[in-house]
């Protein structure tokens, strides 16, 4: 690695683009490089598309933060072009106006914005992919945008090797794979605000992500009413807020778990609720690099998840820190629980191994890799 002397001779600033700030593994990622970064020596900033009112993760202290304010619906086509056109310009002159040695921009619709507004300038961007295109087929005219504008990218980053299989059509120089930062945890315990109706007399299932069709908590519900009669001493909470709660919350009323599921909303604090469960569930129908499981595993989570693309089989040893499953097979989801929900010793193995598996997603070892690009870049 390359000493951080010579990254201080080269890379001054870096700013950091992304939509918001809002829930996500995404805006989570980009607080903890952000952080890592400006704990390493480095002055950054950080742009938002959208304002600041709506913010769940904190800024972290040192980086200077320029929301922008520009998101907002647009009602048809034209509106739509009209709208990200003036993204685009307002966009290249906050850009501008922190003069950057480096761009970082995330998630694919503002890598597309980032890109397009720095047309004919000098500034290096690094675009960085969230999750797996393949499974996003129909992005109509961004699909086609991003095939475009990702070549003018000096590096494109994905977070796991099934990410970075969708841009076989870009060169090898051009791509690269960083894991998302695991953040730091405590070993103290941290007091906990239990959301209503969460038992502490009962051991927890815990599942967390936006409740849409990617996660598929429909399938983890179906799972989980299969187990309620034999293992009534159990309680599954799903943390998380989006389209589908209307959906879901009919769906535990239809399958008569009222109370034997909670569905509590966002939480301030995820690492005390992993803490305090003994299994944690992943359901997805597909992921990126899915950071509620590094984090699950250096809790020292036994876990059982969806082998799905991608992400799940780069972090999860089968059979050594948890038990992947085949995705959307109820079944087999439900075997797998109902093997460690009824085997306290085998969640214990598990558990033990779980936060050796998170190492090589540290925070500093992250950090470092990004240090790594942005020295490549800088000197393209």
């Amino acid at each position: 690695m390359i000493e951080n002397q010579s990254y201080d001779q080269k890379i001054k600033h870096i700013t950091l683009v992304i939509s918001s700030l809002s829930c996500g593994g995404a805006e989570r990622a980009v607080v903890l490089i952000a952080e890592g970064l400006i704990k390493r020596g480095h002055k950054v900033s950080l742009i938002t598309i959208s304002g600041d009112e709506k913010d769940f993760y904190k800024v972290p202290d040192g980086v200077y933060r320029l929301a922008l304010n520009l998101a907002k619906d647009s009602p048809t086509l034209i509106h739509a072009l009209w709208n990200n056109l003036y993204r685009c310009q307002v966009l290249r002159k906050a850009i501008q106006s922190l003069q950057p040695d480096v761009v970082i921009s995330h998630l694919y619709q503002t890598n597309i914005l980032t890109l397009l507004s720095l047309l004919k300038t000098e500034y290096p961007v690094i675009v960085t992919e969230q999750n797996d295109p393949s499974m996003c087929p129909n992005q109509g005219l961004w699909g086609k945008l991003r095939r475009i504008a990702y070549p003018l990218a000096a590096k494109v980053v994905s977070v796991s090797q099934g990410v970075d299989i969708y841009f076989e059509w870009l060169s090898k120089s051009k791509r690269t794979v960083i894991y998302n930062p695991l953040q730091l945890i405590k070993d103290e315990k941290d007091e906990i605000s239990l959301p209503p109706g969460a038992d502490l007399n009962k051991k927890w299932v815990i599942a967390m992500g936006r409740l849409d069709h990617q996660k598929n908590f429909e399938l983890l519900l179906s799972a989980f009413h299969r187990l309620v009669d034999k293992h009534p001493d159990w309680q599954l909470l799903i943390f998380g807020e989006g389209v589908l709660r209307p959906k879901l919350e009919k769906l535990v009323e239809k399958l008569g778990l009222t109370n034997k599921v909670l569905l509590p909303g966002v939480t301030n604090n995820p690492i005390s609720m992993f803490k305090r469960s003994e299994l944690f569930v992943l359901s997805s129908r597909f992921e990126g690099l899915p950071l509620v499981l590094l984090e699950a595993l250096a809790c020292g989570l036994p876990i059982v998840s969806t082998d799905c693309p991608s992400g799940p089989r780069e972090i999860i040893q089968n059979g050594i820190d948890g038990v992947l499953v085949p995705s959307e097979d109820v079944l087999a989801l439900a075997k797998a629980m109902d093997y460690l929900m009824s085997n306290e010793g085998e969640r214990k193995r598990l558990a033990e191994n779980a936060p050796e598996a998170s190492n090589c997603f540290s925070f500093d070892v992250i950090t470092g890799q990004w240090e790594v690009i942005l020295q490549e870049v800088v000197q393209l």
